[in-house]
């Protein structure tokens, strides 16, 4: 599993970050690693968090089979505040059920790996960028 260091603000890895296990320039590792590279200002995004959006996106997409996909904004008010896009209000209130769920699973689980790895929970910016994730996979499935 890796960790890298990101700009919150953009979301992209910071070019000029390395773990601070990297000790000479024959040996350098650009991975942030839990416990040496912890910096109370630095956020990090990393595979587990990502793959957890992805089996939320595979778990929302079967709910959400023949409909339209809703727009960017509307995911991410799912992902980030729980509400329901209105294209979806039309499903059954079992499966809208199940969707909310799948997305406070998701948090969940990127707050636990978080809390295991960082000892914090998910920073608003990691989160936003989950969820940017998210909302690419979802777009992506027309």
């Amino acid at each position: 599993m890796g960790w890298w260091r990101i700009d919150p603000q953009t979301g992209e890895p910071l070019s000029n970050s390395r773990s601070r296990l990297s000790r000479s320039p024959d040996f350098v590792l650009l991975n942030a690693v839990p416990s040496v590279d912890n910096d109370e200002e630095a956020h990090y995004l990393g595979d587990d968090p990502w793959d957890f959006a992805y089996s939320a996106v595979q778990k929302i997409n079967a709910l959400i089979v023949r409909m339209p996909t809703p727009s960017e904004n509307e995911l991410r008010q799912l992902f980030l505040e729980r509400v329901i896009p209105q294209t979806f209000q039309q499903r059954k209130p079992e499966a809208i059920a199940s969707m909310l769920q799948t997305v406070d699973k998701l948090w969940e689980n990127v707050n636990w790996v978080y809390e295991e790895d960082w000892k914090r929970p998910a920073l608003p910016a990691e989160k936003r960028w989950v969820c940017e994730y998210a909302v690419r996979r979802l777009t992506e499935r027309d």
